[in-house]
């Protein structure tokens, strides 16, 4: 075996990698899991030239964020943002996304990467905090980061119909910590009887979306049984985010004389 070799510091010497084979484990005493369960507790890695830092976060009951943060000079943090390679926060699966906090409710089982080039230090760090713990792993390597293809998360489905001269609510639950990623939108109108016409259309408004977006429908004397496409967005290849985390977001078609309404709405959940 080779001899150990330290710097001035009296810090070990590492010079690359051995070769490993089957069934071969090299230890190492330091440890790599520190456990945060306060305000601005934190788990901090030098880099030392590592361009790629990982985080595996677990926990079983715990209610705060996590921020991603780097320095340079050591005095300093910013935010970075993390890549989740692996995610399960409060049940709910999540890969592919970037972040810069993590918003824990109940539980998580998360693995996330940072590239750090250039950057001198990253940590972990307890930004708000009501109660519980999480035990966090982290690694750096000299390796890039690289972001790898693979399914997206499973896509949810919200189909919402209404009376005649009633309106229609769609409503996409809820998720504590996550935020919506809309893929597709849609708004039909059925004429159930000749419909009447009207100088004023019917607005089509949202909550929890970017700006707010709303839309205008007229209102004609269409033949009984015509049904017309009112919204049809498609945002699968950049899927549009809700405002907020946490929330519920809504498409609300208020009533129109002789109308059914009719919402289609598909998308998945994410950090």
């Amino acid at each position: 075996m080779s001899a150990i070799i330290y710097d001035a510091r009296g810090n070990e010497i590492r010079v690359g990698y051995p070769d490993t084979v089957t069934n071969e484990t090299v230890t190492d005493p330091r440890p790599i899991t520190a456990v945060l369960s306060a305000l601005n507790a934190e788990i901090i890695m030098d880099l030392n030239g590592a361009c790629t830092a990982y985080f595996d976060v677990r926990n079983t009951a715990a209610n705060m964020t996590l921020s991603f943060e780097g320095t340079i000079d050591n005095v300093n943090y910013i935010a970075l943002p993390a890549f989740t390679i692996s995610g399960n926060v409060a049940g709910t699966l999540t890969s592919e996304v970037y972040i810069l906090n993590v918003s824990i409710a109940t539980t998580i089982v998360s693995v996330y990467a940072v590239g750090v080039t250039g950057f001198r230090r990253i940590r972990i760090r307890v930004s708000t905090f009501a109660s519980g713990s999480v035990t966090v792993a982290a690694r750096a390597s000299s390796a890039d980061l690289i972001i790898y293809k693979k399914p997206i998360p499973t896509t949810l489905h919200v189909s919402v119909t209404a009376a005649v001269n009633t309106g229609a609510t769609a409503t996409l639950g809820a998720v504590a910590g996550l935020f919506h990623y809309i893929t597709r939108v849609e708004l039909i109108k059925l004429y159930s009887v000749v419909g009447i016409a009207a100088g004023a259309g019917v607005i089509i408004t949202t909550t929890n979306l970017p700006g707010g977006p709303s839309f205008t429908t007229e209102q004609i004397a269409s033949v009984a049984g015509t049904a017309t496409k009112v919204i049809d967005l498609n945002y699968a290849g950049n899927p549009l985010r809700s405002l907020v985390a946490g929330a519920a977001t809504t498409f609300v078609a208020g009533a129109q004389l002789q109308t059914i309404w009719r919402w289609n709405v598909s998308y998945y959940v994410g950090l």
